[in-house]
Formats: C-alpha cells, structure tokens, sequence
C-alpha cells in the first residue's frame, strides 16, 4: 500500500509538471473580471481606524499590433472608512465607479495605463493604490518571471514604486519598496482544470505622510504581506489571491510634533472570472 500511494503521488506530481516545469503566463486574450475585497484597521492614540473597499475591474482584449491593448474599467464600488464608532464614505474611492483605462503592454509584459476621460485620468493615483496590492505588477507574468518552474522552487521579485494614495488612508504620499519570495506549492486538479498553488511572503518599506480623519502624520513604515495564489494552468489566468499581513508605522504627528506608531493589520481578497 505504501509503495502505491508513493507511486500515485509521484505519477500525478509528474503528470502536472512534466521534467522541464512549467511557465506561468497569463492568457492576455482572455477578458476577465476581478472581484477585489480590501479590508484594514489600525489603532493610534485613543482612536481605532477601519476601512472598507470593495470593487469589480474587468479587463477586456483589444489586439495586438507591436504592442498588447486592453480596456480596464472600474464598476460595482462601495468604500467606507471608520473612527472608533463615527463612519463615513471614501468619495475619493467611490469616484473610480464607471472610470476606464487603456493599458498598453510590451513583450516582456510591462505596461503602461492612462485614463479615457478626465475623470479617470483624475483617479488614477487611487486606481494605482489599489492594483498595486492586487498583483498585476505585470500582465504577461504574474508572479514576475517567465522561468521554468517545478513544485518547490522558490524565486525572488523586488519592485519600487511612488505611490500618492495608500489603502487605510484618506490621502498618502509615500515611496514603497516590496521584496516578494514566491514558493510553488503543489498543483492539483479542480473541476477538470489544473490549477497550481503558489505561497508568497512579501515585505515592504515605505517612507509616507498621510491624513486620516483630522490626523496629520509623517512616517516609516515596514510590513509583512502573506499570500496564498491560485493559477489555473489550464487557462493560463490567476483566478484567486488571499492576501494577509500587518504594516508597524513609526513617526510624528505633523500638527502638535507629538511622536507616533500604529500597527495596520490588512487582508485582500481577489477573484477572477473569465
């Protein structure tokens, strides 16, 4: 029985991913929609702070002459933010319901996004804020790379990025540094598809000034973001992400020069249909 069960795991592990591994490129030609869930909440002083984001993109192919297009377009946005027992809604947030972008991508993935309208063009700090935690860092290759890989490899991603919105804040302004190690799981079929699941652990470094409710703060701030992905092999598409993690901030508070630091805890949720 032993030598079966060996023999069963070793047949199906290599069924999957046959000796030369397997390469994790997105399906660009596949429209898609993106349900995003984000949540934060922090403390600092005597105030507890939450927020609240939730939201469909969806994604649509527009060709290809030398370069990939596609049309982005924010819908289905409810967003609040909350002081101990006071709430009121992110307008700022709410203003992406409706907007579109044109993202042009290279080869090699990388792309750039500009807004349709003067509305879109106006929110798309708030757009960046957000994709940023989502993980479309790059639209050919989702996780950073378009190596061969087998279950148990690891491999590492660093990426910069200026940043003039930050979830959990009113307004931020802030350079972020992210450093991600990714580990390939395992993959198992689900539904008659192949799908491969991926762990990551990120951490960040972020230098921001930010305004919640009335407070006013400059800070540094570093965290550690776990995520738990899910890629359909068969469709060439990330279709789920779970991200969890906490941020520990330290600074002053820029109205009375009173030093501060606050612990955000977040957690991300995104699904992907197409």
């Amino acid at each position: 029985m032993i030598k079966l069960l060996i023999f069963s795991v070793f047949f199906l592990s290599s069924s999957f991913c046959d000796e030369h591994g397997v390469r994790f490129i997105n399906d660009v030609t596949n429209d898609d929609v993106m349900d995003i869930e984000f949540i934060t909440d922090f403390s600092e002083g005597g105030f507890n702070y939450s927020s609240n984001f939730s939201g469909r993109i969806s994604t649509k192919y527009q060709g290809k002459d030398d370069n990939h297009k596609f049309i982005q377009t924010w819908s289905n946005i409810v967003s609040t933010y909350k002081r101990n027992d006071d709430v009121k809604i992110n307008h700022s947030a709410q203003k992406l319901n409706g907007t579109r972008f044109i993202l042009i991508a290279d080869s090699t993935g990388e792309f750039t996004r500009d807004g349709l309208d003067d509305n879109a063009r106006e929110m798309e700090e708030e757009n960046r804020s957000f994709m940023f935690f989502s993980g479309q860092g790059n639209m050919l290759y989702p996780f950073g790379s378009d190596s061969l890989f087998k279950i148990g490899d690891t491999w590492v991603t660093h990426k910069k990025e200026h940043l003039d919105e930050f979830p959990g804040f009113e307004e931020a302004v802030g350079d972020v540094e992210d450093e991600t190690i990714y580990t390939f799981d395992k993959i198992k079929t689900k539904k008659g598809k192949k799908i491969a699941y991926i762990s990551a652990k990120g951490k960040i470094f972020l230098n921001m000034t930010s305004v919640t409710w009335d407070e006013s703060w400059e800070m540094d701030v570093v965290g550690v973001l776990k995520s738990k992905i899910q890629y359909d092999l068969t469709n060439k598409k990330v279709i789920k992400c779970r991200m969890r993690g906490s941020i520990k901030g330290n600074g002053r508070d820029l109205i009375d020069d009173a030093s501060i630091s606050f612990n955000q805890n977040i957690d991300m949720i995104c699904k992907t249909k197409y």
